[in-house]
This record gives structure tokens, sequence and C-alpha cells, in this order.
């Protein structure tokens, strides 16, 4: 069984190419995520971000035998990305900012939109929410172009100015 998430949740958060993503999703019936305990993507943010595991542990602790689904799992990397921006540890930030550019452009849809909304919404979000502790800006100009359009997309959605995006 999948995990679905109504289109309709998922509009209000995307703009621009990320609508585009999924209006095909809904045309395919709604946007539906595998079930799968550990992605393939997660498995690449483990090989990526060794010190995301104990993250990851604890998330597979909780959820035990059940998927969590892909969103859900890449908000979990939005969380382990914010404690680093506070932690300000440069060579992290750098091999965060190198896997958000990877998810962006995945070759898979599904991974792309869980980038967007559970990864880099979740992870401005929070930044923005206490910008003091988690500056944002401290990952910015890491980030790629692609990824910076994607937050800009948010930004524009949310009517909201992330430090770093603009």
């Amino acid at each position: 069984m999948s995990t679905w998430v109504p289109t309709r949740t998922l509009t209000s958060a995307c703009s621009g190419r990320h609508l585009a993503l999924l209006g095909a999703a809904a045309e395919a019936g709604g946007l539906m995520f595998r079930e799968e305990i550990e992605p393939q993507c997660v498995k690449y943010l483990l090989e990526q971000c060794p010190d995301f595991n104990p993250y990851w542990q604890r998330h597979r602790q909780w959820w035990g035998d059940e998927p969590a689904g892909l969103m859900i799992d890449l908000g979990l990397f939005g969380e382990y990305a914010a404690d680093d921006i506070e932690r300000n540890d440069g060579r992290e930030l750098q091999t965060i900012a190198e896997a958000a550019d990877r998810l962006v452009r995945w070759p898979d849809e599904d991974v792309q939109m869980a980038a967007t909304v559970g990864f880099l919404e979740g992870l401005t979000n929070r930044c923005l929410g206490d910008p003091e502790r988690f500056p944002f800006q401290r990952l910015a100009p890491l980030l790629s172009p692609d990824v910076i359009a994607v937050c800009r997309d948010l930004d524009d959605s949310w009517g909201t100015q992330t430090p770093g995006v603009s």
C-alpha cells in the first residue's frame, strides 16, 4: 500500500515547474509515493551525509516496519540540515548543498516533489521561524541555481523571503 498525499494539499505549497509535476501526478490518479522502508534517495543521503544516520535510525525506530513516506523521510533530512546550519559546520553544509542539488534533479518526479515540499519547504520554514538559530544564509551561498530556483518558487508561493534566496 502506498501513502497518498492529496494533490490539493501540495499545490498550495508550490508554483511554477513544481505545479507542473503535481499536475502530471494528479492526471495519473494522485501523488503516490513508493512504500519503501529505505528509498534509494535516502540511501544516497546516508552515504553522502554519514552524520544523518543517527537521525535516520531514530526515525526508523519510531516507524518500525511501516514506511513513513518519502515526504516525511526527506522532511527529516530538512531537520538534519537545519541542525547543521545551527552547528555551522562548513564541510557538512557543503555536502548538504550537494545532496540538495541531487535531490531536486533526481530522475524521479516523486523524489523531486518530496525534495521540494518535504525537505526544502520544511527547512526554509524552520529557518524563517527561528532565523537567529537557523540562519539560512549560511547554506544559501553553497546551493546550486536549481535549488535556489526551487526555494524562490516556495517563497513566491508563500509570500515569504528566505534570506539568501532572492
